[in-house]
């Protein structure tokens, strides 16, 4: 995998390039496609796969009060375009200077001049630029004007609605992880540092792995079936997206918690990178009356994990 931070750093051209724009947040099953299409062109040209993403997320320059979580950070991101083959990634910082840029500038300076792109694919909701006017459209126009073979691809589907990162969003808020998983063409996941909590787990024989994470979205607030990977190795789980309400009251003043904890598992992972896959939504968080109420229904849900889980080789 190459990255370059920015077309400024590529210094040779690649042969027969083939580019992709676009945020690509998720790497959905729509990105895939897109992904999949750049690919075979540049098998047939004996050329390089390129992808253009950028970074940080428009939003957060361009309207950071609406700007959204990420579904993937922008590492994980370069990670799944390359591992479904894409070769070079660029990530062209983000500014308020580059989003005056206009779309005959960019294609000039970018897919001609510096990339020397023979075919350039885009999303068909895709578009950048003041005032959005890096359309689709106009940029079909100066792609053709300059030689560059183009193809816009249509949106990909699941259960009838287009996916798009939005769209994956809403569902994690409603805990629809089947749907967003669907969506994914993978499981969705939360890769972090382990932190330590205050170790309440341990005391009731529940030692939980707290995550700690910057700048995602999480799903809705609740009781999950998870597999943790660790040190290269996946572990079966149960992961508790919440705020303690049993011992921390409503918790509306207290920052979100991932807690996992790791089936037949006793290993110290204080500082070390995990990453939580997210399968099967359980329950709501719920508070309840103690410590002995809160047990018993942990081992329900210890269970009703072990069932959700069960077909998942480790």
């Amino acid at each position: 995998m190459k990255v370059y931070k920015g077309v400024a750093e590529v210094h040779e051209a690649p042969k027969n390039a083939v580019v992709t724009i676009g945020n690509f947040d998720g790497v959905h099953v729509g990105h895939q496609e897109l992904v999949k299409r750049v690919c075979a062109h540049a098998v047939k040209i004996m050329g390089t796969a390129v992808a253009i993403t950028f970074r940080p997320h428009p939003h957060i320059v361009l309207r950071p009060t609406e700007a959204p979580l990420l579904l993937t950070t922008y590492e994980e991101k370069a990670e799944l375009l390359t591992h479904y083959g894409i070769q070079q990634v660029i990530e062209e910082p983000f500014s308020r200077e580059f989003s005056n840029i206009t779309p005959d500038q960019f294609v000039n300076q970018f897919l001609v001049h510096k990339l020397e792109a023979k075919a350039l694919y885009l999303g068909y909701d895709f578009a950048f630029g003041k005032e959005r006017s890096g359309s689709v459209e106009t940029l079909q126009r100066l792609a053709a004007a300059r030689g560059l073979d183009i193809e816009v691809v249509a949106p990909r589907k699941v259960r009838d609605l287009p996916v798009s990162s939005s769209l994956i969003r809403k569902s994690l808020e409603q805990g629809s992880i089947d749907f967003v998983n669907e969506c994914l063409g993978r499981p969705f996941s939360l890769r972090g540092l382990v932190w330590r909590g205050e170790g309440r787990g341990r005391t009731i024989g529940v030692p939980t792995a707290n995550l700690q994470t910057e700048n995602r979205k999480y799903p809705r607030v609740g009781v999950y079936a998870t597999r943790t990977k660790w040190r290269g190795s996946w572990y079966l789980s149960i992961s508790n997206i919440g705020y303690n309400p049993t011992f921390k009251g409503d918790g509306s003043d207290l920052p979100l918690k991932i807690e996992t904890h790791l089936f037949d598992f006793s290993a110290d992972m204080y500082g070390d990178e995990i990453e939580v896959e997210f399968h099967a939504f359980l329950r709501p968080e719920q508070k309840f009356s103690g410590v002995e109420a809160l047990v018993a229904q942990m081992q329900l849900d210890f269970a009703n994990a072990r069932t959700a889980l069960a077909a998942l080789k480790q």
